[in-house]
């Protein structure tokens, strides 16, 4: 069987040096990353894509996706009390089956569909959660949550922001 010669040749940021050996039926070649590294990739991944580098690439990658995201986000920020506070905001106004729906949902209060639809978005829009502070519809108590209308507040600012209700006769 004859093989191809991959000598010189570029793969992403490796280029193929000589070939080295032949492992489990496949053609290894010695390559030269583009960090400097020289490490043995089978032919048959080279051809492929599936090997673009010494590993430098996926830890550069790796590395960006970290640094892009808010802090807190790392896992999606899952467990973090900002991500518990935006999916509890969303469950009140959509899931008529929670007894606070009545005072959100149900009185149509919604939550913007940017702040819906992404937790890095909510959080970069309203930033960390402070210490002893909950989410406060803040302006308007009657408005929705969107960027503008909601605060981080104490209990006593979201005791004055209470909406007036009529005593029963």
């Amino acid at each position: 069987m004859n093989r191809l010669d991959l000598k010189g040749k570029r793969f992403g940021r490796l280029v193929v040096i000589r070939y080295e050996k032949m492992k489990n039926g496949n053609s290894c070649w010695r390559c030269l990353c583009d960090c400097g590294r020289k490490i043995s990739v089978q032919g048959r991944s080279l051809g492929a894509g599936n090997t673009r580098s010494c590993g430098c690439l996926a830890s550069e990658l790796s590395s960006a996706r970290v640094l892009r995201k808010p802090p807190g986000l790392l896992h999606g920020g899952t467990y973090t009390p900002e991500y518990r506070v935006w999916a509890h905001m969303k469950q009140r106004c959509t899931n008529s089956k929670l007894k606070e729906w009545k005072n959100y949902g149900g009185r149509g209060i919604r939550v913007c569909v940017r702040w819906r639809e992404s937790f890095a978005a909510f959080l970069s829009d309203i930033g960390p959660r402070p210490a002893g502070k909950s989410i406060d519809r803040y302006p308007n108590n009657d408005g929705n949550y969107e960027p503008g209308n909601c605060r981080w507040a104490t209990p006593l600012e979201q005791g004055r922001n209470k909406r007036q209700r009529s005593k029963a006769a």
